[in-house]
């Protein structure tokens, strides 16, 4: 990929109607349930982002033809799989992790490079193992690469003491063809996950919460799974990054295609700082009144149903134009806070602290992450407002922080310079297009 750059003209209030793209952390599960079956999978509301077309690389090179059209995709696997990933494209996706528990149950093996080159952090892999284990996988884990292996995958207890979207998602996947039933406990209840069981159990797997605890699931294994047609959720995040855009421009946009009730922690804390919000029909309308003053507030992130860890750096930008002192606490990734050190030279003003510098307890339990620093992370961002945001040259590191970037250029005074967009685009569909027919100046 060539090192492409936004070029921004910042301080145009958005305005219009935007289309909601289908989740990019739903589609990459769905597309390795069709490894699980000998029938059609169709996904419809497939975005086009490039970690859609890696994962697609990855199947195909297991032995699944893929046919497609826009935002369909038609998926036929081979009787037989391949069981080991490309290291060429293992590193380039999270969603080479998530054929694991797919592969043991179909072909009883799996040979994955180490996924050394991304950034998913030491600990969350040991809990997809710990997982896959209880069900009587067993991993040879090397230098270079995990080996997994079974002779014949059984129903287990799964017990997770935290919350592990994608560990939750490979057991099930594995569970669904596994023999007898899986309890999960401290399973993930993130409306992706719900996204990827809908889907199972409309391929022919036994599936369901407890109704009185949504944290665990009960698999029956079945047999064999057929094929089906799905309609991937819309993206919750992509959802929140133009509601941020609307709010942090002065704008009015409309956002369709959307699912409000997946974003109910969000927009309590959008109304408490001072944006408007109202639902129309199935549409979501922000906007800002000309006499709005934002407030600060406080914000922890933390599993569905509460306030999502990748809305983090959207909210804190717009936090910057807040009257006063916000705090923001980071409980689901040790390591989320690399963009504030260029989101400073829009002249933002946020600090870092650990929780005892602000007076509160540091509990490690309480955090998703498994803390192994010395002393407490540097977890509670504050932020002081509110600042004018002027023009800057910037490099983006992540996905999520490359949203909120642009989020601030498009708030600045003058022009930005935002490199780095191949993150953006791993993520979000035709993200320039849609914020130029808001009006955005943005190349």
């Amino acid at each position: 990929m060539s090192g492409k750059k936004y070029i921004i003209e910042g301080g145009v209030p958005l305005k219009g109607e935007v289309k909601i793209s289908g989740a990019k952390n739903a589609v990459i599960k769905e597309i390795a349930a069709s490894l699980l079956t000998h029938g059609q999978l169709t996904l419809e509301n497939v975005p086009a982002i490039s970690d859609v077309e890696v994962d697609l690389e990855i199947i195909k090179s297991l032995g699944v033809e893929i046919s497609r059209s826009p935002g369909v995709l038609i998926l036929r696997p081979r009787i037989s799989l391949e069981n080991e990933v490309p290291a060429e494209l293992s590193c380039q996706s999270r969603g080479s992790i998530i054929v694991m528990g797919p592969l043991l149950a179909r072909e009883g093996r799996v040979s994955l490079p180490a996924p050394g080159g991304c950034a998913i952090g030491e600990r969350p892999l040991d809990r997809h193992l710990a997982g896959l284990e209880s069900l009587g996988a067993k991993f040879e884990v090397k230098k270079d690469r995990i080996i997994g292996s079974t002779k014949g995958l059984r129903g287990g207890r799964v017990v997770f003491k935290k919350n592990t979207v994608m560990g939750t998602e490979n057991v099930v996947l594995a569970a669904v063809l596994a023999e007898g039933e899986t309890e999960i406990l401290g399973a993930a209840q993130e409306p992706e996950v719900e996204d990827l069981i809908h889907l199972l159990n409309e391929m022919g797997a036994l599936i369901e919460r407890d109704p009185e605890n949504p944290r665990i699931l009960r698999i029956q294994g079945v047999q064999s799974l057929r094929g089906a047609k799905h309609r991937v959720l819309p993206d919750r995040n992509e959802a929140v990054t133009f509601a941020v855009a609307a709010a942090i421009t002065g704008g009015d946009v409309l956002l369709t295609n959307l699912i409000t009730a997946d974003l109910t922690a969000f927009l309590a804390k959008l109304q408490k700082i001072g944006v408007s919000w109202e639902v129309v029909g199935k549409n979501l309308r922000v906007f800002v009144k000309e006499s709005s003053v934002f407030e600060p507030v406080e914000i922890e992130t933390s599993p569905h149903p509460g306030f999502m860890t990748d809305w983090q750096q959207p909210l804190t930008v717009l936090l910057t134009q807040s009257k006063g002192s916000s705090l923001v606490h980071e409980t689901v990734y040790e390591d989320r806070w690399k963009y504030l050190t260029e989101l400073k030279k829009f002249g933002a003003q946020i600090e870092l602290f650990t929780p005892s510098q602000l007076g509160r307890d540091f509990v490690p339990d309480d955090y998703e992450f498994n803390w192994e620093g010395s002393g407490e992370p540097k977890s509670v961002a504050k932020i002081s407002g509110p600042t004018p945001l002027k023009g800057a040259k910037v490099q983006i590191t992540d996905l999520r922080a490359g949203a909120a970037l642009v989020l601030a250029a498009l708030a600045a005074q003058g022009k930005s310079e935002v490199s780095g967009v191949e993150h953006i685009e791993r993520g979000y569909e035709n993200f320039e297009q849609k914020l130029k027919a808001l009006g955005a100046r943005i190349e």
